[in-house]
């Protein structure tokens, strides 16, 4: 069987790769962007290709960039990864100015009319659970309440007179109902029969969204402007998802990107006859997202319509701010090309039931060797092959990796993402299982480690007990150790689509999340557990990460206290996974050597 040389890359190296996303060009031709360079996100200024960035409003919290206005640049930023999102303006000199006054609020979904004078958006006034949507002056920092009854609201997009709005009411993740809104609060149904309105879009008199009307997946979809119930016609209607959409500032086309699994399609459809114009030729890869980020905020155009900036990246490529349409690279914040990584393999597993799970398997050669079980977080999300170094780490490493997408994952329809809802949630535990289990038959692995984070770190304790055999190591990050502590503590603005999408602990779901609990079976654990989590959680609270652990003999622990949910900070990753590393390595059958 063939061996490949292991990656010279030390964990460090790997934990610590820096990214460009979050595009914001400027009206002088240059660009805003986001990159972590200096160890956690920051905002940085380049006047073109390849030149040095300037970084601005230097801070010890996360700043992002959200838009160029006439006031200055709009970013937000949160303390000690609390997510609790406050906005200001950076000015010409490179100074932040606060513009919201509500420390506890979250300030979220901002989007920036036309005339660049106010942004829409929600947020919860002194951190309730309920959300208001409103419009921030961007000089004065006064909020015009636009609606407020209660619920999760979030803010689509501005008409282009600035005289109503895109909104939806959330009930879960993945279930929203979406309205017109006017300044005075009048709501008007908006494609009444969807299940799920994501985004929206006003450009030349046209009404476009990204909906699942009366389909398993999401397209775009142009409304009717007699009666917003209906849409007037579908641009891109096909058996995948259209993650964003962004129109040109001439108005007669827009760019849209398609998942396609592993991969996402980049395309430019003429909005007047609604035909595909042609595709990006950048190499194989995908919109940058993460877990306070979605993909339409990675794609930009320029002020005249020049040049389309994506964050695009790969699992072999970090990512970078490039034009789609000459592939040249503006930034270069991840330095020269990594050596050794793996690109991953689109494989399907077939689970206790006879579905086909899809998943992704890093392999360095064809020698079995001990593999990760990698389970991403959501459970409304999707392992894809985006550079991730985690699983770089552990390829570089010796160690394969196998990232499954199991029931319950989005990308794959909406029948396949609610195939785990409710009392149907071990099941997609089950499918994990199954995952290892296959790695053994096929002869592809020898020990196997359980990982993930949040809804993931959730699923690799689960896993630990619906099959203790299986497991020599699980690594828990972030995760879901009891869901009536979790649904319990956790932020009363996410309290409501969570009990949506597990079940309501304090009435008759409460037996079957008891049941679903990793501890209250913990006593069956035999696998060595690691347990990392950051102190200011507003999503899983740390009590989960404590009480596993404490019911746990022999794991270990660590918590964070300038990390929320999620471990970013380049130091913290060094730590956090370079123990988790160690920890593996130190408890391995000692016949293997990677």
């Amino acid at each position: 069987m063939e061996r490949r040389p292991l990656s010279a890359l030390r964990p460090e190296q790997l934990l610590t790769v820096a990214r460009a996303y979050l595009p914001v060009p400027s009206s002088g031709g240059g660009l805003y962007f986001a990159s972590d360079m200096a160890g956690l996100s920051q905002v940085y200024r380049l006047d073109g290709p390849d030149r040095f960035p300037v970084r601005l409003a230097p801070s010890q919290d996360r700043t992002l960039p959200v838009a160029e206005t006439p006031l200055g640049l709009l970013v937000r930023q949160d303390r000690g990864g609390d997510e609790v999102w406050q906005l200001g303006l950076i000015d010409g000199g490179g100074s932040l100015r606060r513009l919201t006054r509500d420390g506890r609020a979250i300030h979220r979904d901002v989007k920036v009319s036309h005339d660049g004078r106010r942004a829409g958006l929600a947020y919860n006034p002194d951190g309730r659970p309920d959300w208001v949507l409103g419009a921030i002056d961007l000089e004065t920092g006064e909020i015009q309440r636009w609606l407020d009854v209660g619920g999760y609201w979030t803010w689509l997009g501005w008409r282009e007179d600035g005289g109503a709005a895109v909104v939806a009411k959330l009930m879960s993740p993945v279930r929203s109902e979406a309205f017109l809104l006017s300044p005075q609060g009048e709501l008007q149904p908006l494609l009444g029969g969807a299940r799920l309105v994501e985004s929206a879009a006003w450009v030349g008199g046209h009404l476009l969204v990204l909906s699942d009307l009366e389909r398993d997946f999401v397209g775009l979809l142009d409304v009717d402007q007699n009666d917003p119930r209906r849409a007037s016609r579908r641009l891109i209607d096909e058996a995948h998802d259209v993650v964003a959409l962004k129109p040109h500032p001439g108005g007669r086309r827009l760019a849209a990107v398609v998942n396609q699994g592993a991969y996402d399609s980049l395309r430019i459809i003429d909005l007047p006859s609604g035909q595909e114009l042609g595709r990006s030729r950048l190499p194989d890869g995908l919109v940058y997202s993460d877990n306070t980020s979605d993909p339409p905020q990675h794609l930009a155009w320029s002020p005249d319509g020049e040049r389309l900036f994506v964050a695009w990246e790969s699992a072999t490529s970090p990512a970078e701010i490039l034009d789609a349409g000459s592939g040249e690279r503006w930034t270069r914040a991840g330095g020269d090309p990594l050596p050794g990584l793996v690109a991953p393999e689109q494989i399907f597993y077939r689970s206790f039931d006879g579905l086909q799970v899809p998943a992704l398997h890093y392999r360095i050669d064809s020698v079995p060797k001990p593999t990760v079980v990698f389970f991403h977080g959501g459970p409304e999300g999707q392992s894809r092959a985006t550079f991730n170094g985690i699983i770089a780490m552990w390829n570089a490493a010796g160690f394969d990796v196998l990232a499954a997408n199991v029931r319950g994952s989005t990308g794959y329809g909406a029948a396949y993402h609610s195939l785990d809802d409710r009392e149907l949630r071990w099941n997609s535990v089950r499918d994990g299982c199954e995952a290892g289990r296959w790695l053994r038959a096929t002869g592809a692995a020898t020990q196997l480690i359980a990982m993930g984070g949040s809804y993931g770190g959730f699923m690799t304790l689960a896993v630990l007990v619906e099959d203790p055999s299986l497991w020599a190591v699980g690594i828990d990050v972030v995760g879901i150790a009891d869901w009536h502590s979790f649904l319990r503590n956790t932020s009363g603005w996410r309290r409501s689509l969570r009990v949506s999408e597990y079940g309501e602990p304090e009435g008759p779901d409460g037996t079957f999340l008891a049941e679903f609990s990793p501890l209250r079976r913990s006593d069956v654990i035999t696998a060595h557990l690691l347990v990392i989590h950051g102190r200011n959680d507003v999503r899983v609270p740390v009590g989960e990460a404590r009480q596993i652990h404490e019911a746990v003999p022999g794991s270990e622990l660590m918590i964070f206290d300038d990390e929320g949910h999620g471990i970013v900070r380049h130091p913290n990753r060094v730590r956090a996974y370079g123990r988790a590393l160690a920890f593996v390595q130190e408890r391995l059958d000692p016949g293997w050597t990677g």
